[in-house]
Protein backbone atom coordinates (compact mmCIF):
# COMPACT_ATOMS: atom_id res chain seq x y z
CA UNK A 1 0.00 0.00 0.00
CA UNK A 2 1.08 3.42 -0.66
CA UNK A 3 -0.03 7.18 -0.59
CA UNK A 4 -0.80 9.19 -3.95
CA UNK A 5 2.79 11.08 -4.39
CA UNK A 6 3.16 14.84 -4.83
CA UNK A 7 2.14 15.47 -8.55
CA UNK A 8 -0.34 13.02 -8.55
CA UNK A 9 -3.91 13.09 -9.99
CA UNK A 10 -6.59 12.42 -7.51
CA UNK A 11 -10.74 12.06 -8.19
CA UNK A 12 -13.07 13.33 -5.55
CA UNK A 13 -16.14 11.96 -4.52
CA UNK A 14 -19.18 13.49 -2.55
CA UNK A 15 -22.01 11.44 -2.38
CA UNK A 16 -24.82 13.95 -0.95
CA UNK A 17 -25.54 17.34 -0.07
CA UNK A 18 -24.92 20.68 -1.81
CA UNK A 19 -21.84 19.67 -2.55
CA UNK A 20 -22.48 16.34 -4.24
CA UNK A 21 -20.46 15.25 -7.46
CA UNK A 22 -16.99 13.96 -8.60
CA UNK A 23 -14.27 16.09 -8.50
CA UNK A 24 -10.35 16.40 -9.84
CA UNK A 25 -7.30 17.68 -8.09
CA UNK A 26 -3.43 16.97 -7.98
CA UNK A 27 -1.63 16.58 -4.79
CA UNK A 28 0.45 19.51 -4.00
CA UNK A 29 2.03 18.73 -1.18
CA UNK A 30 1.98 16.19 1.84
CA UNK A 31 2.90 16.89 5.74
CA UNK A 32 2.74 14.16 8.53
CA UNK A 33 -0.45 14.41 9.10
CA UNK A 34 -2.26 16.57 5.93
CA UNK A 35 -2.60 16.34 2.68
CA UNK A 36 -2.71 19.09 0.58
CA UNK A 37 -4.11 19.40 -3.17
CA UNK A 38 -4.78 22.19 -5.55
CA UNK A 39 -8.49 23.84 -4.96
CA UNK A 40 -10.78 21.03 -6.85
CA UNK A 41 -12.82 20.92 -9.89
CA UNK A 42 -16.03 19.51 -9.99
CA UNK A 43 -16.79 17.56 -13.26
CA UNK A 44 -18.18 20.02 -16.35
CA UNK A 45 -17.32 23.15 -13.67
CA UNK A 46 -14.83 25.83 -14.95
CA UNK A 47 -14.35 27.49 -11.86
CA UNK A 48 -12.45 25.07 -8.78
CA UNK A 49 -14.59 24.81 -5.56
CA UNK A 50 -13.44 25.42 -2.15
CA UNK A 51 -15.09 22.77 -0.11
CA UNK A 52 -16.05 23.21 3.30
CA UNK A 53 -13.92 22.39 6.36
CA UNK A 54 -15.62 19.18 8.17
CA UNK A 55 -16.58 17.74 4.99
CA UNK A 56 -16.44 13.85 4.36
CA UNK A 57 -14.58 13.22 1.28
CA UNK A 58 -13.93 9.88 -1.12
CA UNK A 59 -10.62 9.67 -2.53
CA UNK A 60 -9.44 7.55 -5.28
CA UNK A 61 -6.16 6.93 -7.34
CA UNK A 62 -4.02 5.07 -8.61
CA UNK A 63 -1.02 3.15 -7.97
CA UNK A 64 2.27 2.87 -9.36
CA UNK A 65 1.05 -1.01 -10.55
CA UNK A 66 -1.86 0.47 -11.98
CA UNK A 67 -4.26 -1.09 -8.74
CA UNK A 68 -7.03 1.65 -7.80
CA UNK A 69 -6.57 2.89 -3.94
CA UNK A 70 -9.53 4.66 -2.40
CA UNK A 71 -10.35 6.11 1.01
CA UNK A 72 -11.96 8.24 2.90
CA UNK A 73 -11.21 11.10 4.45
CA UNK A 74 -12.07 14.95 5.14
CA UNK A 75 -11.25 18.56 4.81
CA UNK A 76 -9.09 20.27 7.80
CA UNK A 77 -9.46 23.79 5.94
CA UNK A 78 -7.70 25.76 3.75
CA UNK A 79 -3.84 27.18 3.15
CA UNK A 80 -2.53 30.04 0.64
CA UNK A 81 1.27 28.83 -0.29
CA UNK A 82 2.29 29.64 -4.00
CA UNK A 83 -1.48 28.68 -4.91
CA UNK A 84 -4.65 28.35 -2.43
CA UNK A 85 -4.43 25.11 -0.98
CA UNK A 86 -7.08 22.45 0.60
CA UNK A 87 -5.51 20.36 3.43
CA UNK A 88 -6.79 16.90 3.72
CA UNK A 89 -6.31 14.55 6.76
CA UNK A 90 -3.54 12.09 5.75
CA UNK A 91 -5.24 8.71 6.40
CA UNK A 92 -3.28 5.68 8.05
CA UNK A 93 -1.82 3.30 5.06
CA UNK A 94 -4.33 0.56 6.98
CA UNK A 95 -7.58 2.90 5.56
CA UNK A 96 -6.75 2.90 2.30
CA UNK A 97 -8.51 0.16 0.16
CA UNK A 98 -6.64 -1.33 -2.39
CA UNK A 99 -8.84 -3.38 -5.76
CA UNK A 100 -6.81 -6.44 -6.69
CA UNK A 101 -3.44 -5.21 -8.73
CA UNK A 102 -4.55 -5.98 -12.12
CA UNK A 103 -2.44 -5.41 -15.35
CA UNK A 104 -1.80 -1.98 -16.12
CA UNK A 105 -4.56 -0.01 -17.97
CA UNK A 106 -3.27 -0.02 -22.11
CA UNK A 107 -4.80 3.06 -23.66
CA UNK A 108 -4.04 4.21 -27.67
CA UNK A 109 -1.18 6.81 -28.33
CA UNK A 110 -0.32 7.98 -31.45
CA UNK A 111 2.72 10.28 -30.21
CA UNK A 112 6.15 8.54 -32.61
CA UNK A 113 8.74 7.09 -30.61
CA UNK A 114 12.40 7.83 -31.09
CA UNK A 115 14.32 4.66 -30.50
CA UNK A 116 17.71 3.17 -30.61
CA UNK A 117 18.61 -0.68 -30.15
CA UNK A 118 21.90 -2.88 -31.37
CA UNK A 119 21.11 -4.86 -33.96
CA UNK A 120 21.82 -8.28 -32.38
CA UNK A 121 23.22 -9.53 -35.56
CA UNK A 122 25.41 -7.22 -37.19
CA UNK A 123 26.20 -5.26 -33.40
CA UNK A 124 25.16 -2.14 -35.53
CA UNK A 125 24.03 0.78 -33.03
CA UNK A 126 20.67 1.41 -34.82
CA UNK A 127 18.27 4.85 -34.43
CA UNK A 128 14.52 5.11 -36.15
CA UNK A 129 11.64 6.53 -35.17
CA UNK A 130 8.67 4.49 -34.71
CA UNK A 131 5.11 4.43 -34.87
CA UNK A 132 3.23 4.61 -31.20
CA UNK A 133 0.05 2.03 -30.62
CA UNK A 134 -0.35 1.90 -27.20
CA UNK A 135 1.12 2.84 -23.91
CA UNK A 136 0.57 1.43 -19.73
CA UNK A 137 2.36 1.50 -17.19
CA UNK A 138 4.01 -1.40 -17.88
CA UNK A 139 5.22 -1.03 -21.28
CA UNK A 140 3.91 0.10 -24.95
CA UNK A 141 3.86 -0.87 -28.36
CA UNK A 142 4.61 0.55 -31.32
CA UNK A 143 4.92 -0.14 -35.17
CA UNK A 144 7.97 0.02 -37.24
CA UNK A 145 9.23 -0.67 -40.70
CA UNK A 146 9.51 -4.71 -41.74
CA UNK A 147 12.92 -4.65 -42.30
CA UNK A 148 14.05 -2.93 -39.02
CA UNK A 149 16.02 -5.87 -37.56
CA UNK A 150 14.62 -5.60 -33.74
CA UNK A 151 14.10 -8.92 -31.94
CA UNK A 152 12.92 -10.15 -28.93
CA UNK A 153 15.15 -9.66 -25.94
CA UNK A 154 16.57 -6.67 -27.23
CA UNK A 155 17.20 -3.85 -24.61
CA UNK A 156 15.51 -0.74 -26.49
CA UNK A 157 16.36 3.04 -25.57
CA UNK A 158 13.40 5.38 -26.04
CA UNK A 159 12.54 8.69 -26.03
CA UNK A 160 8.91 9.92 -26.21
CA UNK A 161 6.22 12.87 -25.55
CA UNK A 162 2.78 12.18 -23.97
CA UNK A 163 0.08 13.87 -25.96
CA UNK A 164 -1.48 17.01 -24.37
CA UNK A 165 0.74 17.07 -21.59
CA UNK A 166 2.91 19.71 -20.19
CA UNK A 167 5.74 17.89 -19.27
CA UNK A 168 9.44 17.08 -20.67
CA UNK A 169 9.45 13.98 -22.90
CA UNK A 170 10.08 10.87 -21.48
CA UNK A 171 13.06 8.74 -21.64
CA UNK A 172 14.17 5.67 -20.98
CA UNK A 173 14.38 1.96 -21.92
CA UNK A 174 12.52 -1.51 -22.24
CA UNK A 175 12.87 -4.94 -23.23
CA UNK A 176 11.34 -6.18 -26.34
CA UNK A 177 8.63 -9.23 -25.78
CA UNK A 178 7.19 -9.71 -29.09
CA UNK A 179 7.60 -8.66 -32.49
CA UNK A 180 4.42 -9.20 -34.53
CA UNK A 181 4.35 -10.29 -38.68
CA UNK A 182 3.96 -7.24 -40.78
CA UNK A 183 0.70 -6.32 -41.96
CA UNK A 184 -1.06 -3.44 -43.75
CA UNK A 185 -0.32 -1.67 -46.87
CA UNK A 186 3.11 -0.40 -45.70
CA UNK A 187 4.46 -3.92 -44.51
CA UNK A 188 4.83 -2.50 -40.81
CA UNK A 189 4.97 -4.64 -37.89
CA UNK A 190 3.97 -4.58 -34.06
CA UNK A 191 7.04 -4.66 -31.27
CA UNK A 192 5.59 -5.15 -27.67
CA UNK A 193 7.73 -4.42 -25.49
CA UNK A 194 7.82 -4.40 -21.06
CA UNK A 195 10.18 -0.96 -19.07
CA UNK A 196 13.43 -2.61 -18.39
CA UNK A 197 15.10 1.22 -17.00
CA UNK A 198 12.77 3.73 -16.46
CA UNK A 199 12.56 6.04 -13.26
CA UNK A 200 9.05 5.41 -10.82
CA UNK A 201 8.11 9.47 -11.30
CA UNK A 202 7.90 9.17 -15.52
CA UNK A 203 6.13 5.46 -14.94
CA UNK A 204 3.43 7.81 -12.61
CA UNK A 205 3.18 10.11 -15.39
CA UNK A 206 2.29 7.24 -17.85
CA UNK A 207 0.13 5.88 -15.12
CA UNK A 208 -1.83 8.94 -14.88
CA UNK A 209 -1.90 10.02 -18.56
CA UNK A 210 -3.67 6.54 -19.23
CA UNK A 211 -5.89 7.01 -16.91
CA UNK A 212 -7.08 10.08 -17.91
CA UNK A 213 -6.87 8.77 -21.74
CA UNK A 214 -9.64 6.30 -20.93
CA UNK A 215 -11.68 8.66 -19.09
CA UNK A 216 -11.53 10.76 -22.35
CA UNK A 217 -12.39 7.55 -24.42
CA UNK A 218 -15.43 6.83 -22.77
CA UNK A 219 -16.62 9.76 -22.39
CA UNK A 220 -16.56 10.07 -26.06
CA UNK A 221 -18.14 6.68 -26.28
CA UNK A 222 -15.17 5.44 -28.35
CA UNK A 223 -14.70 2.12 -26.32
Amino acid sequence: MAYPVVGQSLQLEIADGEFMGRYAARVQDIEKTKLFIEMPLRQGAKVPTPLPQGHAVLVRYRAVDGAQCTFTTRVLGRDVRQIPLLALHRPRLSEIHRQQRREFLRVPISSPFDIVFMNSETKEIVSAQAHGQDISGGGFAFRVAKDLGIRAGDIVGFRVVLPHEAGPEIVGKARVIRVGQPSGEQGLKSVSLKYFEIREAERQRIVQYSFKRQIEIRDKGLD
